[in-house]
């Protein structure tokens, strides 16, 4: 690492342990360290043990890992010799295909419920259980640069590296590592010594082995290793009639281009960025754009493909 690395490093690490010292000082309650076992989880709970030792690691199991993962963590923090605590789906209401069953849809680009019912929720009735209702500082691991989406999503979070939690009331995300670099990160690893998950050498990715951002590259890379690990996905495509992946495209093509040498067909039946139309509110099945809105692209919803009404001149 050249010496200029170092002094923006440096100017970094001072910046996120202020950050933390700060919400530390707000709380009687342990700062929760959202680890997910990739590197920017690693780098802030090696930031956080600095400031304090009155924390927890958390992990949001989704029934999605790859094989060994959860195991990974475990013992990761376990040799570490810091507190962990696991939610699951089973705490809130049920895994991504009970989920999918009662839904009749994946989760996609917009609707991406997965997040919210398989790790955010669970994880809030964990917290009660375990510490009561009131205030939680849940320190994430997320870094604006790392996408264009995120730096949309980010931006005004980028001055006060805190906002409310829109999940669970009374609490807030904090954001320590906001405007670190990818190259802050692999720095600070390699400075500190700390470990990364295989995961990302094998697949490129960490955690989730599914996830509607992922790009069909990404399952080209599991399957290519993994020619069995999608299949359940794949019996899901065919019940529900729908795609589940990123672009209108199919598991189980991608499964037969990549384990049987057969190249993915072109199908008619929708278009690249299209997500199912249909999703669940209070309990009653919905049709997504009159939760959200419609959302036209050339002048026609890219999810129920209803043309838009146009002002005339």
């Amino acid at each position: 690492m050249g010496e200029i690395d170092r002094l923006f490093l440096r100017v970094r690490v001072e910046q996120s342990l202020g950050i933390i010292e700060d919400v530390a000082a707000k709380t009687d309650r342990p700062l929760i360290v959202q680890f997910s076992g990739g590197r920017d989880s690693m780098v802030l709970l090696e930031l956080t043990r600095t400031v304090t030792s009155n924390f927890v690691c958390a992990y949001m199991a989704t029934g999605l890992e790859f094989a060994g993962f959860v195991k990974y963590i475990k013992d990761f923090c376990a040799g570490a010799g810091v507190p962990l605590i696991i939610s699951n789906p089973t705490m809130h209401k049920g895994n991504l295909f009970k989920r999918v069953e009662q839904f009749r849809t994946w989760p996609g680009l917009v609707a991406t419920w997965c997040c919210r019912d398989l790790k955010l929720r669970p994880e809030k009735k964990l917290l009660q259980k375990l510490y009561g209702k009131g205030t939680f500082y849940k320190l994430e691991g997320v870094r604006m640069y790392e996408s264009q989406r995120r730096r949309s999503l980010y931006k005004d979070v980028a001055e006060t590296f805190i906002r409310e939690d829109g999940e669970h009331k009374k609490s807030f995300d904090v954001f320590p590592i906001l405007l670190w670099s990818d190259y802050d990160v692999i720095n600070f690893l390699q400075e500190k010594g700390l470990p990364t998950s295989r995961l990302y050498d094998d697949y490129g990715v960490s955690g989730c082995s599914w996830c509607p951002f992922y790009e069909p590259a990404i399952y080209k890379r599991v399957l290519e290793k993994l020619p069995n690990h999608y299949d359940r996905f794949i019996e899901w495509e065919e019940k529900l009639g729908q795609p589940s992946v990123n672009g209108f495209v199919y598991l189980g093509d991608i499964k037969r281009e990549v384990v049987d040498g057969i190249p993915m067909p072109v199908r008619d039946e929708g278009k690249p960025g299209r997500s199912p139309c249909q999703m669940m509110l209070n309990g009653e099945l919905v049709p997504t754009c009159s939760v959200y809105g419609h959302l036209y692209i050339d002048g026609t919803c890219f999810r129920c493909d209803i043309l838009e009404i146009k002002e005339p001149l």
